[in-house]
């Protein structure tokens, strides 16, 4: 029903915000956001389903919720995001498991909060690359000391990161360099990624933006316009 689906995307999105607020601020999330949004989202699909009785229905709800939040997990389990992001995908599969938007390939409210959140997030790293593209055009020195990297690694680096000039003033940034038989080299193994304190003021870093606000988007971006893997399949 309309009304239901407004209330569930309204508690959705302020849990959303709400956590990704948190996250931002403190890169944590207590779990009573996602128990009470949670709850109150279950509880408005329970009733949704009940009203619109019908099994076609219910087994398309289970099975976008099986499939997000198995999903979800398993990209936790394998150290490729946050517990906090599988558990939001969880609950935006849970309050709204489907939602049928005219621009999608499928009504899987989760995986495409999802999978536009991944595409979203590729905003940061194409930023990045004109950041330090227009820093070399400025004629600054951001390879210095890593003259002897080869061109590939030059390039991933200008996408991952860039040069800090007040590196150990900065909070929940990366490091995205360490030393090697003397010499200053790229770091690029970026699941795992520990907060480190940088040791000198001049270093590559990455920022630790949290990959749920890019989530967030990606739902409120679904919701209100549609999926962006159609949009790429379709072009």
């Amino acid at each position: 029903m309309i009304q239901l689906d407004v209330i569930r995307i309204a508690i959705i999105s302020a849990g959303m915000i709400y956590a990704s607020y948190r996250d931002w601020i403190a890169r944590e999330v207590e779990d009573h956001v996602w128990i009470i949004c949670g709850a109150l989202g279950g509880l408005l699909t329970t009733a949704d389903l009940l009203m619109r009785w019908n099994l076609n229905l219910v087994i398309f709800s289970a099975l976008s919720i099986i499939l997000a939040s198995g999903l979800a997990f398993a990209f936790y389990y394998f150290g490729l995001y946050g517990g906090a992001d599988a558990k939001a995908i969880t609950v935006i599969s849970i309050s709204l498991p489907l939602y049928y938007s005219p621009r999608s390939l499928h009504p899987f409210t989760g995986l495409a909060s999802l999978s536009n959140g991944l595409l979203l997030s590729l905003v940061l790293l194409i930023g990045m690359f004109i950041w330090n593209l227009s820093a070399l055009i400025r004629g600054e020195k951001i390879f210095k000391d890593f003259e002897h990297e080869g061109t590939l690694r030059k390039i991933a680096a200008m996408f991952l990161g860039t040069r800090v000039k007040n590196a150990r003033k900065k909070k929940f940034w990366f490091l995205l360099e360490e030393e090697k038989d003397g010499k200053r080299a790229f770091n690029f193994e970026m699941f795992g990624l520990e907060l480190k304190e940088a040791v000198r003021d001049d270093c590559w870093m990455t920022p630790g933006i949290p990959l749920l606000i890019f989530i967030t988007a990606g739902f409120l971006v679904y919701v209100g316009f549609g999926d962006f893997l159609y949009l790429i399949i379709k072009a």
